[in-house]
């Protein structure tokens, strides 16, 4: 399937990866409590697990606001994530850039989108989410959300400690950005992001979606993976294949973006 691997690790240095974690459910209780995981995976393993409200753009931002100017940890070059429309805006409107995505290229921070439908793509976070399960959730007997607030913040800093032998490269790693929880209209820093697709076939035509259009592309890419990059700027969408360590541009054209 010729998975981009040369690309990954050349976008850029410091790695983070989110996932929704959620429902749970207090006992006697059907008030639904939801949890973003947001982990570290290069060049520093750091994992974090921080109760939200609900599962949308602004309680996103909001852990973004804790992350970077509560704990005070590094901003990354890239976030990867997947195809929820509370990380990547509207997905039934065409073209549409969400919230999180323009605060990300404001502030210089590449979003990186798996395959739909390939949770194996964030597989470091995914994966990692079985320790909230196993060494949080299922290890104690919660009676309210205050409880569960304060055991977290405790497991939060065991986790943190256990991972992190050598805190200075968390504070060589830092740099500012602008406050997440503000919906400011702030200029792109990067004006460009990334999804990663596998190419469909359906009625003998072959495919990607992206931001809800659909470009054909030739059979011979067919099940393959290919990187797809949007062009804030310059409204426009590039398509490459990496080939041998390569990246290949293999189709190219506008497209209609509502920013």
């Amino acid at each position: 399937m010729l998975y981009p691997v040369m690309f990954l690790e050349e976008l850029g240095r410091i790695l983070l990866q989110i996932d929704f974690i959620g429902p749970r459910y207090l006992e006697g209780s059907s008030d639904p409590l939801h949890f973003i995981s947001l982990k570290y995976v290069r060049p520093f393993k750091l994992h974090i697990f921080i109760r939200i409200k609900s599962q949308t753009t602004t309680e996103v931002l909001n852990a973004f606001y804790v992350l970077f100017f509560v704990f005070n940890l590094p901003v990354p070059d890239i976030v990867q994530m997947d195809n929820d429309a509370s990380f990547r805006g509207y997905i039934e409107r065409e073209g549409c850039i969400g919230r999180l995505i323009r605060w990300l290229c404001g502030n210089g921070i590449i979003a990186l989108f798996n395959a739909q439908s390939s949770p194996w793509n964030n597989g470091s976070v995914e994966g990692g989410n079985s320790v909230f399960d196993k060494k949080f959730w299922q290890m104690f007997h919660f009676n309210s959300i205050n409880e569960i607030d304060e055991k977290l913040q405790e497991f939060n800093r065991a986790y943190k400690s256990y991972l992190i032998k050598n805190p200075a490269e968390l504070i060589q790693n830092r740099r500012k950005v602008t406050d997440p929880r503000k919906n400011k209209r702030i200029k792109f820093i990067k004006p460009y992001f990334y999804l990663l697709r596998i190419v469909k076939e359906q009625y003998d035509k072959c495919y990607v979606e992206v931001l809800n259009n659909y470009i054909n592309l030739p059979k011979k890419y067919k099940g393959q993976f290919v990187i797809i990059m949007i062009q804030l700027d310059q409204r426009k969408i590039k398509i490459y294949q990496e080939i041998k360590n390569q990246k290949i541009l293999i189709y190219q054209s506008p497209i209609c973006l509502n920013l």
